[in-house]
């Protein structure tokens, strides 16, 4: 018997195609790998808020504390294959082609992480706080303060 994989249209979701898109922005890259590297920030969370703000969708402490559990099993895993690829990355021209899969892998890790954001953004949650508030909150992320009668 063979494993069953989950339809491609649960990982090719909307959350998806905006985190590739939101990704591919100017500085987005190299802000979103910091705030992992330095803060300890899960990207596929900020990813989420950033969607939930575009969408101009509120979160509670809830909704986040339910995502932040959830994912912290393949997060760990994700952080096992990142550091073994950036290891090989220090190994590199010999290791190119090893890099490259585990770096395929570690980003098919991270679209299965959005999958399940993606099933919790479809639940039915109080939206009480700014999606990326609650984020720069958890991570210890300044915020922009907002000039007064200003959304």
């Amino acid at each position: 018997m063979t494993k069953s994989t989950p339809p491609s249209s649960s990982l090719d979701n909307p959350l998806w195609q905006f985190s590739l898109d939101f990704y591919r922005h100017g500085e987005v890259e190299q802000f979103l790998l910091d705030c992992q590297d330095r803060k300890g920030a899960d990207v596929c969370l900020l990813l989420w808020a950033s969607y939930a703000t575009a969408l101009d969708r509120q979160l509670s402490e809830e909704s986040w504390r339910v995502a932040d559990r959830g994912l912290a099993p393949r997060r760990r895993m994700i952080a096992s294959v990142r550091r073994f690829r950036r290891w090989l990355g220090r190994l590199r021209p010999r290791t190119r082609a090893v890099y490259e899969y585990f770096k395929r892998y570690e980003q098919k890790l991270e679209q299965r992480q959005l999958a399940a954001l993606w099933k919790l953004q479809g639940e039915t949650w109080p939206e009480d706080r700014p999606a990326l508030e609650l984020a720069g909150q958890q991570y210890g992320l300044l915020q922009k303060i907002r000039p007064a009668g200003r959304a």
